[in-house]
């Protein structure tokens, strides 16, 4: 393997990116696209309502646990930090099956597990991203 998937740790098969930090983590939830509509009936047209599109009223939450950082700076992970570009790669031997992205996103609950310079266990344990929706690439 070359350049970024080199780095992904065992039994990790997606690649995270927020901003320009790239990370691996085990297990990736909450991957869903939702749209809000509005319905409205009209007289002479029975048929069915009419649909529109909403504005989004409440951001849609990512979580990913399990993970290590691979490159980038150490501090990019702290709580109310805002993540202007975000991308999810699922790997499938050693190429990417699927992209998902998202153009804005605030951290707003993270877990780590404790230090102990003893055990061999992950750092990052779950991140909560909430953010304006995924699209899939």
């Amino acid at each position: 393997m070359d350049g970024i998937h080199d780095s992904i740790v065992a039994n990790n098969q997606f690649v995270v990116g927020l901003n320009l930090d790239i990370y691996s983590f085990a297990k990736v939830t909450n991957i869903t696209g939702k749209l809000e509509l509005e319905t409205i009936e009209e007289g002479g047209y029975n048929d069915s309502p009419r649909m529109f599109r909403k504005a989004k009223t409440s951001p849609d939450t990512l979580i990913l646990e399990k993970g290590v950082q691979t490159s980038g700076l150490d501090d990019a992970l702290t709580l109310g930090a805002i993540v202007n570009a975000g991308m999810i790669l699922v790997m499938r031997d050693g190429s990417i099956a699927k992209q998902y992205t998202f153009e804005y996103g605030i951290i707003t609950k993270w877990e780590t597990d404790g230090l102990d310079a003893m055990s061999s266990s992950l750092l990052i344990r779950r991140i909560e991203i909430s953010h304006t929706g995924l699209v899939e690439v």
